[in-house]
């Protein structure tokens, strides 16, 4: 029993130890903050099986699902003051307008005001409905209206050529409009505060099944329009994401049809590229201008995640994004809550959940504190990353090939080498030839995920081979006091290369894939 223990227990123990460093490791993970002035993501204690609609008056956000409107006040330090609900049902897929006392909105193809749980129809025959801020716009086919919140009457603004499909309002009062040029493409015109509409349009984007606009931002900057909007493709079953910019000066809109340049987002932490960018939206958050976008997350744990970045924006074709959120899945509709916070909708596949991050300080401290939440998640991620480095068995499979071939041919050609008491110079050679084959490959795994995701210890000039050393050695050691004396060439020689390969999969192997 005690030899038993000296052959397994020992390796056994110093495996547990590692698993034990990967588990701890994570657990001070879950503790970081996205960014060193953003606190991790807090839920606000709102879940919808329905995708809800958002719009924000002041400080108030209003959700719409399922024949109910919240208004929510989410105070300083991010919590929940007040949940009112309205049993208002707004129309899915058209956006509303409310000040938490008046809903406008879409209802059986007519503008509806409901105050007091009453209905007044204030236009009938529409086809379309816009809402920003301070404004209300609805349109029947190509006529375009706006409802005065203030006057409680409508006036036509426009006349355009061919239905319109859409009407996008900034909170500064200045329009974009998409006007059907045919069933597969839209027409966009630019409208300023004062209803003045460009005369012909600038821009033709898709509207295809395969290819469509999903959303566009805007800014007027110093006399010049910043559009950027966001197109959805499928092919072969699979979506993608793009954001294309288009920039000109306001007088000269409508003189001919801009295209748009694509536009590439990085990851700023490892440097590299973000995998289809959408949802990007101009925002100004700690007084600096920036553009928040999703894109597919980079992270242990992350697997299908869509995670929401901020990116400064400095009107170049590439710009360097950094994660603002915590949460693991897909993330929909972000929206600035105030100067410094921001709210989205976290996706797990069944259910929409209301998360949001401040640059509160208060808010930042209390929420890197531990809780069964994020214990949960580094537990979690320690079991991905132990499945991942699974792979680590497999691919370092050849490293016994050589060692193995040596051996046999030993054993047929020179058979005495194995009959001498003792560990023979055979298995010493063995040992050393499986030493040499990790180096490679151990060199080419350490990639910028690696440095992204390892500890500390395990990065710093010339780990790659420091860190097989410290393995090399402490095998050694076991193998020298755990290997059985009456073990042969094969037994003793396999026993050391099993024993590195497990130490190797349990300490460096869970840093070099992400499977997940």
């Amino acid at each position: 029993m005690r030899e038993k223990m000296k052959v397994f227990g020992i390796p056994l123990g110093v495996m547990v130890l590692f698993v034990a460093a990967l588990f701890i490791h994570q657990l001070f993970l879950v503790k970081q903050l996205p960014q060193p002035e953003w606190s991790r993501s807090i839920p606000l204690d709102y879940t919808s099986k329905e995708k809800p609609q958002l719009f924000k008056h002041n400080e108030d956000l209003f959700l719409s699902s399922k024949g109910q409107v919240h208004e929510l006040t989410i105070n300083d330090e991010m919590n929940v003051s007040k949940d009112k609900v309205s049993d208002t049902k707004i129309t899915r897929g058209y956006p509303f307008w409310t000040d938490g006392d008046q809903f406008i909105y879409y209802k059986d193809g007519n503008l509806v005001l409901t105050q007091n749980q009453k209905d007044e129809i204030l236009y009938e025959g529409i086809t379309g409905l816009g809402a920003g801020r301070d404004q209300v716009y609805y349109w029947n086919n190509e006529k375009l209206f706006e409802y005065g919140i203030k006057e409680g009457s409508s006036k036509e603004v426009h006349t355009f050529p061919s239905e319109i499909s859409a009407v996008h309002v900034e909170k500064d009062g200045n329009s974009v409009i998409q006007v059907m040029k045919d069933d597969t493409h839209d027409f966009v015109y630019f409208m300023n505060e004062k209803g003045e509409v460009t005369e012909k349009p600038f821009l033709v984007v898709n509207t295809a099944q395969n290819k469509m606009i999903d959303g566009l931002t805007f800014k007027v900057d110093d006399g010049q329009l910043i559009l950027l909007y966001n197109e959805k493709s499928r092919s072969q079953g699979t979506l993608s994401y793009n954001v294309y910019k288009v920039q000109a000066p306001l007088q000269e809109l409508g003189a001919s049809i801009l295209t748009g340049t694509k536009m590439e987002f990085v990851n700023e932490s490892n440097g590299e590229k973000l995998v289809s960018p959408g949802g990007a939206r101009f925002v100004n958050v700690g007084g600096e201008e920036s553009v928040l976008f999703t894109s597919e997350g980079q992270e242990v744990g992350d697997s299908s995640s869509v995670r929401l970045y901020s990116a400064p924006f400095r009107n170049e074709d590439t710009l360097e994004g950094t994660t603002l959120n915590t949460t693991k899945h897909v993330t929909y509709s972000p929206v600035q809550l105030t100067d410094e916070s921001l709210v989205w909708f976290n996706y797990d596949g069944g259910t929409y959940e209301l998360y949001g991050a401040s640059q509160n300080e208060q808010v930042v401290s209390a929420s890197t504190k531990w809780s069964g939440r994020s214990v949960r998640e580094a537990l979690n991620n320690g079991v991905l990353m132990m499945f991942s480095s699974i792979v680590t068995t497999l691919t370092s499979f050849y490293w016994f090939l050589p060692s193995l071939f040596l051996l046999i041919l030993l054993y047929i050609f020179r058979p005495n080498v194995f009959e001498k008491d003792g560990v023979s110079w055979a298995e010493y050679a063995s040992i050393i030839i499986f030493l040499l084959m990790p180096i490679s490959y151990t060199s080419k795994a350490m990639n910028p995920y690696f440095y992204q995701v390892a500890p500390e210890y395990f990065v710093f000039p010339g780990s790659s081979y420091a860190l097989l050393v410290l393995l090399s050695v402490i095998t050694w050691v076991i193998w020298k006091k755990g290997r059985d004396p009456e073990w042969g060439s094969f037994a003793g020689a396999f026993y050391f290369m099993g024993i590195y390969v497990l130490f190797y999969i349990t300490s460096i192997g869970p840093y070099i894939f992400n499977l997940f």
